[in-house]
């Protein structure tokens, strides 16, 4: 049952507001248009630019929700050339906060696309205990002089729960021989493990072929406990007479899922006899329980990798590496969204969830305002001890992903890797470009 009660558009006058639906904007000088309209016979809502860029603007209609209750909003539309739903169109739902009661808000921020350009977005939440019952839907369109959505339907509807999602990953900090690391991979999936990550260059510094010493026992010992294990080696191309500095995947059947060249070699390992290559790609891996990317050591310095793995849907990022600095784990999750697996040959190792609580020290930085607890996000901590190397594992829950600033959800908090949490009109990445690209001091 459609819980919004003229979410099809099917009563109010064409050239006015839908009936049930009224207007709001914080300037009213600003405010896009919003009216019904037909398109092919079929009656929508049309939004659309008024001529100026600066345009931004809602309508809304009033819902009831009940605590405890998981809810779907879905929608469908087309949009004119030019428009990113995204950045010009946003779906919401809000529940304001009241005396003795809590705020609520969460929204869509998925989309796919569908037959004869219609586009298709959805949204799940749990409504929470403690919020009044009292909401309201709205449909917002801005920063678009001329652009133009036509909506076919809103819908809030009730859903079944929405399921966990858990994986149980090992990180682990040391250095030691392939025989040792082999024993720390059987130690892990004595503990469960899903997925465990060795470090950065885990055999020393000599070039090896992708399925070398190392890539063979990973790949042994990835089929043989039917588990997913990452580890970092200096990888020979001989083809192309190169060498890279490389993360390889196995999966649970000990097959190469895929590799991730590290994008930032540190300086030095350009002046060695084996001089590293630069990677060109940073790919995401599709995995039974989720999505995960992979930076390495220097990495973690720029904020490139990172955002670009998140970007393209990674939940989690393997961070295997010699040494780094421990302070930049917090900004690179949260400012992303994402999960950090952090396996250090002389580093800590640890883990941070996408509000950038380290999960040992969750209560560390009081600041934070993430809207779950840090058990419902990582939980069964065990530390183990394999000869000299350290290993720490956890299971991580990838359907709660908390934002580490969040007043009462997702709509109105840090963006967290979100593509529509960036209301700006003035992108900066090609300016940074050139900027990065200038090698000359301007006065």
């Amino acid at each position: 049952m459609n819980h919004i009660l003229n979410g099809v558009f099917g009563v109010g006058s064409i050239g006015s507001l839908p009936s049930g639906w009224k207007l709001g904007a914080s300037r009213p000088s600003q405010n896009p248009f919003f009216k019904l309209a037909k398109l092919n016979g079929r009656r929508l809502l049309l939004a659309s630019g008024d001529g100026s860029d600066n345009c931004f603007g809602y309508i809304s209609t009033p819902v009831k929700l009940q605590p405890g209750q998981t809810y779907r909003l879905r929608t469908c539309f087309k949009i004119s050339a030019g428009l990113n739903p995204h950045r010009h169109l946003r779906f919401g739902m809000f529940v304001w906060e009241k005396t003795g009661s809590k705020s609520f808000n969460n929204g869509i921020f998925s989309f796919r696309r569908g037959k004869g350009g219609w586009v298709k977005g959805e949204g799940r939440f749990l409504f929470p205990s403690g919020c009044g019952t009292d909401g309201e839907v709205r449909v917002s369109f801005g920063f678009s002089a001329h652009g133009k959505a036509w909506i076919r339907e809103v819908a809030l509807e009730e859903t079944e729960p929405i399921a966990p999602r858990l994986v149980r990953v090992a990180c682990v900090q040391g250095q030691d021989s392939l025989s040792q690391w082999a024993r720390v991979l059987d130690a892990a999936a004595r503990n469960s493990a899903d997925m465990v990550l060795l470090p950065e260059s885990m055999n020393g510094s000599m070039p090896e072929p992708t399925l070398g010493p190392s890539g063979k026992m990973m790949a042994r010992k990835a089929r043989q406990h039917r588990m997913y294990v990452v580890g970092g080696i200096y990888r020979q191309d001989s083809k192309r007479g190169l060498i890279y500095n490389t993360a390889l995947l196995f999966d649970r059947q000990g097959h190469l899922a895929g590799h991730y060249d590290k994008i930032h070699p540190f300086t030095h390992e350009f002046w060695g006899k084996g001089s590293v290559t630069p990677g060109r790609a940073a790919p995401v891996f599709r995995t039974v329980f989720g999505t995960v990317g992979i930076m390495i050591c220097y990495d973690s310095w720029f904020t490139d990798v990172a955002e670009l793995l998140a970007l393209k849907g990674a939940e989690i990022i393997l961070f295997p590496n010699a040494g780094y600095y421990v302070s930049l784990m917090p900004a690179r999750s949260a400012d992303n969204g994402v999960r950090l697996v952090v396996s250090s040959l002389s580093s800590p190792l640890g883990i941070w969830d996408t509000a950038g609580r380290d999960i040992m020290r969750p209560r560390r930085d009081p600041t934070t305002c993430a809207n779950c607890p840090p058990s419902a996000t990582a939980r069964d901590i065990r530390h183990l001890k394999v000869g000299k190397v350290k290993i720490m594992l956890a299971t991580l829950d990838l359907s709660q992903s908390p934002s580490p600033h969040n007043w009462g959800g997702p709509m109105l908090s840090a963006p967290g890797g979100r593509r529509n949490r960036r209301e700006q009109t003035y992108f900066l990445y090609d300016e940074i470009r050139r900027e990065t690209e200038r090698w000359w001091k301007v006065p």
